[in-house]
């Protein structure tokens, strides 16, 4: 009986670690990520963006991910075990992305793969 207990307790304590580090994709239903514009580009201004890269910067400050992008382009949140949290073709500019939880994950688009901390 001692051994049961032991191993239940064990159990417990490795979903508790696992729901805090990657949230299930129900945890987000409550609290869903949420896009915000935060600066878009002038069109008066010169263009000085290469034609065969584009550019993804990645920023986190506040709780928040901030995206700077210079062309239009799909970027997709991915949850550490993988799972899709939340996808959106963003315009160039900067845009804010509060997800609502802290965790691990995985940002992808222009070809590249980032990892962001919250």
């Amino acid at each position: 009986m001692k051994h049961l207990t032991t191993t239940l307790r064990y159990l417990a304590l490795c979903l508790a670690a696992i729901a805090f580090i990657a949230p299930c994709p129900q945890a987000f239903a409550a609290g869903k990520p949420v896009w915000e514009v935060v600066s878009v580009p002038d069109a008066d201004s010169p263009a000085s963006v290469s034609e065969t890269a584009a550019r993804l910067d990645v920023l986190v400050r506040d709780g928040a991910v901030y995206i700077t992008v210079d062309t239009p382009m799909k970027i997709e949140v991915f949850t550490i075990l993988g799972q899709l949290v939340t996808s959106k073709t963003v315009a160039a500019g900067t845009v804010r992305l509060s997800l609502g939880h802290r965790g691990v994950y995985i940002l992808k688009g222009a070809g590249t793969t980032k990892r962001v901390n919250l």
